[in-house]
C-alpha cells in the first residue's frame, strides 16, 4: 500500500515537472517589451524611436534613429542612463545617411532609467536643435 502511494506520488511530480518545463520555457522566450518614442529633434529633421527589452542580463536599449531627406547636416541620439549600483552610462548615436534609419542596439546591463534626446549636428559633433531629453524607460513606470 505504502509502495503505491509512492508510486503515484512520484508519477504525479513526474507529470507536474515536464508541464511546467514549457511554462518556463515560454517565458524565458519571450522577454518584457517597452515602446518608447517618437523622439524629435527640435527642427523635426531627426527622429528616434524604439523598444527597450528585459532580457538576460539587464536590458537592451533597440531602435532606430532618422535623418530625413532635404535637411542640411546629420541626426544625433544621446542616451544617459542610470545604472542599478547608482553608477551613469552614456552612448550617442550619429546618422547623416538622409535616407536610411540607422538601427541600434545598446545594452545597459539592469538600469533604474533611461532617458534620450535627439539634435542635429554635422559629421562630427552636435551643435543644437536639441529636443528636450525625454523618458525612455524607469523602473516603476
Amino acid at each position: 500500500m505504502i509502495l503505491r502511494f509512492l508510486a503515484a506520488g512520484a508519477t504525479l511530480l513526474i507529470a507536474s515537472a515536464s508541464l511546467a518545463a514549457p511554462a518556463m520555457a515560454a517565458t524565458s522566450a519571450n522577454p518584457e517589451t517597452w515602446s518608447w518614442g517618437a523622439i524629435y529633434s527640435a527642427d523635426r529633421a531627426g527622429k528616434a524611436k524604439g523598444k527597450v527589452v528585459l532580457d538576460r542580463p539587464g536590458f537592451v536599449v533597440n531602435g532606430k534613429l532618422y535623418d530625413f531627406p532635404g535637411r542640411k547636416g546629420c541626426s544625433w541620439l544621446k542616451f544617459r542612463w542610470v545604472k542599478e549600483n547608482g553608477g551613469k552610462g552614456y552612448k550617442t548615436y550619429r546618422n547623416c545617411s538622409g535616407t536610411k534609419p540607422l538601427t541600434f542596439s545598446l545594452k545597459t546591463g539592469f538600469m533604474l532609467s533611461i532617458e534620450g534626446k535627439v539634435c542635429r549636428g554635422t559629421a562630427r559633433k552636435m551643435t543644437g536643435s536639441c529636443s528636450a531629453w525625454d523618458g525612455v524607460w524607469a523602473q516603476g513606470g
